[in-house]
């Protein structure tokens, strides 16, 4: 085979994959600025948060959640919610919420992301000094 023959198909997949990664970095823009509108928190400055949550099969779950300075334990299943404790130590409160803050405080995927993003920027550009011959 002539190289000329597999130049139209190579042309043919490069653009298929030009075309496909288009598509997932526009899809990924639009999901941040999404989250952006939206902030990316669910509980910002309601009366109902949710600590916690501790998955036991596929319709059952246990939750921690706060409810006007009240904690409360809850079961919810496939058919109905059960109250299972309220939380009225202080000193469990306190650790509970200092819990709640350090994973709070835990920098996101987005956050992780966008530093791996900007170390490889740093990683290329200074790749592309050095081919120049810049110094």
């Amino acid at each position: 085979m002539n190289s000329l023959d597999l130049l139209p198909s190579f042309l043919t997949i490069l653009s298929a994959l030009a075309v496909v990664l288009g598509i997932m970095i526009l899809t990924v823009y639009c999901i941040k600025r999404i989250m952006k509108k939206t902030g990316g928190h669910f509980n910002d400055g309601e009366l109902i948060k949710i600590i916690s949550t501790k998955y036991l099969g596929p319709k059952s779950k246990i939750m921690l959640l706060e409810v006007s300075g009240n904690l409360m334990v809850i079961s919810l299943s496939n058919h109905q919610i059960s109250l299972l404790t309220r939380i009225e130590d202080q000193e469990v409160f306190e650790q509970l919420r200092g819990m709640q803050q350090q994973e709070h405080n835990a920098s996101s995927f987005s956050d992780q992301l966008a530093l791996c993003k900007s170390r490889l920027l740093s990683l290329c550009s200074f790749a592309v000094k050095d081919n120049r011959g810049n110094a």
